[in-house]
């Protein structure tokens, strides 16, 4: 407490790096508003945190980015919703990850779950001046949790995209399986990127609201060349330009889903973009293909990545080679 030269006593209070002053005509009174202000400032709820975070992130993350949140971020809310923050401990953030496994969520979604909670305390202490530690700074995501399996298209559906490769988008479709690249990264290749049977692959589209934007790698990984299959090579005819592209431009969100909703209903392939990508893999995998030169193909960060998906290959083949085993007969 000081008095200052005015007549009038100050004291402070320190948060998080910054001084709060608080001041009055008596000490006491000076004392009242420093208690007043950090009483008001923990009396703040989880939803409205939650709230406030979401709306930050949401102008400064890519779209595809803050909508996989969303998810996380509606059960987040669903459990702590009236809790004032500062209430919230460890073990009830721990209790609620170890409910999820419980539940037979997969490890990604856990992951995923307990960072967005994280990330709301953050946001909390960080732009609200709450003097409290984040009670999921620590918290470890349970041993043994599922791994999302890899699920290959059927086989009607692999015959389909050969068949229809020269129906509108069809040579998306078809560039997926022989490329094994990424929707986003296929939707930024451009002719001019073809270079010597290589395609380089160096961005990718990703969609803020409508509006395709182009983003570069975030790890030297996902910077590579891929060779052009034989069965890809000559649909790639010399042209210029984007080759999916929208009056010249990238493709905006709206116009993709229109084309490939189109695509699927008069082919009837009911598989995603991304399960034709892991016909690729499974390629490599039928041809012998070490799982790091697969790495690099696919653009994995990680090698334990390219090993999960060889091994759900694996398994679902020996699957596959079982019931046809099963079947056999003499005559």
């Amino acid at each position: 407490m000081k008095k200052r030269k005015d007549g009038y006593f100050r004291t402070s209070k320190t948060i998080n790096g910054k001084t709060y002053y608080f001041y009055g005509k008596t000490d006491t009174e000076a004392i009242n508003k420093r208690d007043e202000y950090l009483e008001r400032k923990e009396k703040v709820l989880f939803k409205d945190a939650a709230e406030e975070w979401f709306e930050h992130h949401s102008a400064s993350l890519a779209f595809n980015t803050i909508r996989g949140y969303i998810p996380s971020y509606k059960r987040a809310v669903d459990e702590f919703s009236d809790m004032n923050i500062t209430d919230i401990t460890p073990l009830n953030v721990s209790k609620y990850i170890r409910q999820m496994a419980d539940m037979n969520y997969s490890d990604k979604t856990v992951r995923t779950q307990l960072g967005v909670i994280s990330m709301i305390f953050q946001y909390a202490i960080n732009y609200t001046g709450i003097d409290m530690a984040n009670p999921a700074r620590d918290i470890k995501i349970p041993k043994g949790l599922q791994k999302e399996k890899v699920t290959l298209p059927s086989d009607e559906d692999i015959q389909k995209v050969k068949d229809s490769v020269t129906e509108d988008f069809g040579l998306f479709a078809y560039m997926l399986m022989y490329t094994g690249l990424r929707r986003g990264e296929i939707l930024a290749l451009s002719y001019e990127d073809i270079v010597n049977d290589f395609i380089t692959v160096d961005k990718s589209v990703y969609y803020d609201g409508n509006t395709p934007k182009i983003k570069r790698p975030k790890t030297i990984s996902s910077v590579r060349k891929i060779p052009v299959l034989d069965k890809l090579s000559p649909y790639l005819t010399k042209k210029k330009g984007i080759i999916f592209n929208h009056e010249g431009d990238y493709l905006p969100y709206h116009v993709f889903l229109r084309k490939w909703g189109n695509y699927s209903k008069k082919t009837g392939i009911k598989c995603t973009p991304h399960q034709l990508r892991h016909c690729f893999a499974t390629m490599l995998y039928e041809a012998n293909i070490s799982p790091k030169d697969a790495q690099y193909l696919l653009g994995h960060s990680q090698i334990s990545t390219t090993m999960d998906i060889y091994t759900d290959i694996r398994k679902q083949r020996e699957t596959d080679i079982k019931e046809r085993v099963k079947s056999i007969d003499i005559g």
